[in-house]
């Protein structure tokens, strides 16, 4: 048995895996059990911990508002009980600071407070996704807050921990709050530009990783503490490249930085294999030992103008090798060793061609075809042969 140290833990005991996660192969054949089976020591009572399948659906509402109907074998439903019958158990909402309200820019406080409620009704778990901008964050940009612009330094963590203490403040107050938090939206380029960034390919300042560590702390430590304290992830991008990654995971090891789940987001056409996802996955859980969840992938279930000479997709470009691709990379997640990992979330199903809004890659990457009926993709977290 593998005992797993309670830093990894939600319960107040420690718990040994009833199996030990080793092969790929081995695990694939029973990639159909939803959580994964431990033994709570001293007591002979087994239990589940929540292997998380699921959906970032933050542009849901702006969809729905221009006309977007999802149905499930032609009949209407509403898209989150319809992802939940498929078998999904968490949906992620991203949080902007102050969006321009343009295209699918929405997600301010208001509009995600209202989408949590939504989601939090469906029973399934709630995933915040902090960006810490007023427009989208990702490797290639993290631009502060408009608001944040002028700050000096010392200002810019104090406004990163009460803006994060505010937020989850109002989250609790209102009902909703969430059972996980992204400090920070694909940071391994660091966050709120120019001074949390970091660079791989010219690591020489070692100042720079003492302020992105400081305004990570200030996010970190702004998650409240107790029974109910979400579970903090830090969201990086660079699945492919292993050398990239544990060099940011050993940075935020050497700052002491503490938190609960390493997120990767994984797209075969920027980020190779799944080879190359299973390399990356394995070296961090071996060296840092902490659980890991792939909180964004997507697949195209029809080919278009959008997939013209991309590079690594190897699964057909059909509703059949769209699920096809999301099985392999949840068969992948359950393999990582030592029981680390977490989850996997699909980024985008509702992104259904609607007239007068600009649709990622034309919904070739939803999970509802062109007449927004659920695709087979959508139960991704089951069995192959369901």
């Amino acid at each position: 048995m593998l005992f797993l140290p309670l830093e990894f833990w939600p319960y107040p005991m420690p718990v040994f895996l009833s199996f030990p996660l080793r092969s790929l192969h081995a695990w694939r054949a029973a990639c159909g059990v939803v959580g994964l089976t431990v033994l709570l020591a001293g007591t002979g009572v087994r239990a589940e911990t929540p292997f998380l399948v699921g959906a970032d659906v933050s542009a849901l509402p702006v969809f729905e508002r221009h006309g977007a109907v999802y149905r499930q074998n032609g009949r209407a439903g509403e898209a989150l009980q319809l992802l939940r019958g498929a078998g999904m158990n968490c949906f992620r909402l991203r949080l902007f600071v102050a969006p321009n309200q343009q295209g699918i820019v929405t997600n301010d406080l208001a509009y995600t407070l209202a989408l949590a409620k939504r989601v939090k009704a469906t029973g399934a778990a709630l995933m915040l996704d902090l960006h810490y901008s007023d427009t989208w964050a990702d490797p290639a940009k993290q631009f502060k807050p408009a608001a944040w612009e002028k700050l000096s330094f010392e200002a810019l963590v104090k406004a990163t921990g009460d803006y994060t203490r505010e937020v989850l403040a109002r989250f609790e107050l209102e009902g909703v709050a969430p059972d996980y938090v992204q400090i920070g939206n694909e940071i391994t380029n660091g966050l709120l530009w120019p001074d949390g960034r970091v660079e791989f390919a010219n690591d020489q300042d070692p100042a720079a990783w003492q302020r992105l560590a400081r305004l990570l702390q200030a996010g970190v430590d702004a998650v409240p503490i107790g029974p109910r304290r979400p579970q903090v992830i830090l969201h990086l991008e660079s699945t492919g490249n292993v050398a990239r990654t544990r060099w940011y995971l050993k940075h935020v090891q050497e700052a002491g930085l503490r938190f609960d789940v390493i997120g990767l987001s994984y797209y075969p056409d920027w980020h190779g294999s799944i080879g190359d996802l299973c390399g990356t996955m394995d070296a961090i859980a071996t060296e840092f030992h902490q659980p890991i969840m792939v909180v964004e992938a997507a697949y195209p279930w029809k080919n278009d103008v959008h997939w013209k000479e991309k590079k690594n997709l190897n699964w057909p470009l059909t509703p059949a090798g769209q699920r096809q691709f999301m099985q392999e990379v949840v068969a992948a997640v359950r393999a990582v060793p030592d029981g680390l990992g977490r989850g996997v979330i699909y980024w985008h199903p509702e992104s259904v061609a609607v007239p007068d809004l600009t649709v990622w890659v034309g919904g070739s990457c939803a999970l509802f075809d062109d007449r927004g009926n659920l695709l087979p993709a959508a139960d991704f977290g089951r069995a192959p042969d369901r």
